[in-house]
């Protein structure tokens, strides 16, 4: 089940401000990628149309998230826990740094994807710091599967 003990942070916000998030894992019965890569039909209308049938589950990503305010050198972090279908974990905090998200994305590895989203929201919106923790998956994570850290999703 989920964590019991409360969340804490560098900046000391009170777990009163945690929201639980589900993400339901999902079944591409036919069509696999053209729910998203529809989209390039808009630059390349030589594309034919495609069809997606898909079916949402009731096993998913279960975590809570809240908002970390920047600390008073004006940073702000990601901080990111990770858990597989197996209990396994892994953990970072990313400064929301334009130039250092956009490093870790391009160098590839476990946390790559997760930099990109973040580059990609930094540098289109006004944002704070962000904690959030995976705190349990009972999504069989199998090939195909679109990134090795499942809490982007959120």
């Amino acid at each position: 089940g989920p964590r019991e003990e409360p969340m804490t942070s560098s900046a000391g916000v009170a777990a009163a401000d945690a929201r639980d998030i589900f993400v339901p894992g999902r079944v591409c019965l036919l069509g696999e990628h053209s729910d998203w890569a529809g989209g390039h039909r808009r630059s390349n209308a030589g594309l034919t149309e495609g069809y997606c049938l898909v079916c949402g589950t009731d096993q998913g990503l279960h975590a809570r998230a809240r908002r970390i305010p920047r600390g008073a050198d004006g940073k702000a972090f990601l901080s990111i826990v990770s858990s597989d279908e197996k209990g396994r974990t892994q953990s970072t905090v990313l400064l929301m740094d334009d130039d250092e998200l956009l490093a870790i994305a391009k160098a590839g590895g476990f946390w790559s994807y997760a930099a990109g989203v973040a580059y990609q929201v930094l540098v289109h919106h006004i944002v704070e710091g962000l904690e959030i923790d995976n705190y349990r998956t009972d999504l069989p994570l199998q090939k195909g599967s679109p990134t090795p850290s499942p809490t982007l999703f959120f």
